[in-house]
């Protein structure tokens, strides 16, 4: 089953100092520079909603490939993931409102598996892969930026690395300040787990709380 706990899908918007505004970024210094200053870590957009595309693998799954949309409202306490992979089709909604004393969050999963005929519901309380952020997120983590990559999507963006728990995040920021892509690693782990998130199609702003709306809890 796609969303499982193990993974980490923060799919957020921000703003962030970038390398060259002859490509588009805002300009400071380059790393190898000896008037570079470490930016601050950039505020970050709680509501919005996008398309999402994600490759995961580790060595039990080996190739997991999926795509979908992706609702977050930090206003309402909620999150929907719609995914579709090989062979099955998902909504997975997320409830931070109703937690238990160890912080596992609600998380009920409307599935359909085979052939699309009869849905499935299923309800768990789980450690959540997606957290709830507040915008100063990166700020809260001590997020670190490391410098300007190219992205063979979207072109130069900047990087800020994070620890989450014991998760290895970097979040990319395009020209357009906004996130579009994740990755994150779990080194260490028997698993040897990496993904590889990119988002596009974002829409920030309120989230209509008619598409947290299900029959199943």
């Amino acid at each position: 089953m796609f969303f499982t706990a193990s993974l980490f899908l923060l799919a957020v918007s921000g703003a962030a100092h970038c390398a060259s505004a002859s490509r588009g970024l805002p300009q400071f210094p380059p790393l190898y520079s000896p008037t570079f200053k470490t930016p601050n870590p950039p505020t970050i957009n709680t509501e919005f909603r996008a398309n999402f595309m994600q490759h995961k693998n580790d060595v039990n799954v080996g190739n997991h490939i999926i795509s979908g949309f992706i609702y977050m409202s930090q206003s309402q306490g909620k999150v929907r993931l719609d995914a579709a992979g090989d062979g099955f089709l998902e909504a997975s909604f997320f409830d931070f409102a109703n937690t238990t004393s160890d912080g596992l969050v609600a998380n009920s999963i409307l599935s359909y598996e085979g052939g699309v005929i009869t849905p499935t519901c299923s309800s768990f309380f789980v450690a959540p892969f997606i957290p709830l952020v507040s915008p100063d997120f990166l700020n809260v983590t001590n997020a670190v930026y490391t410098g300007i990559q190219d992205d063979d999507l979207y072109g130069p963006v900047s990087a800020w690395q994070l620890m989450f728990t014991d998760v290895q995040v970097t979040i990319f920021l395009d020209a357009n300040n906004t996130f579009v892509r994740y990755d994150f690693a779990h080194p260490g782990s028997p698993l040897r787990t990496f993904t590889t998130t990119r988002f596009f199609n974002i829409m920030p702003g309120p989230v209509d709380a008619t598409v947290f709306n299900t029959t199943c809890h």
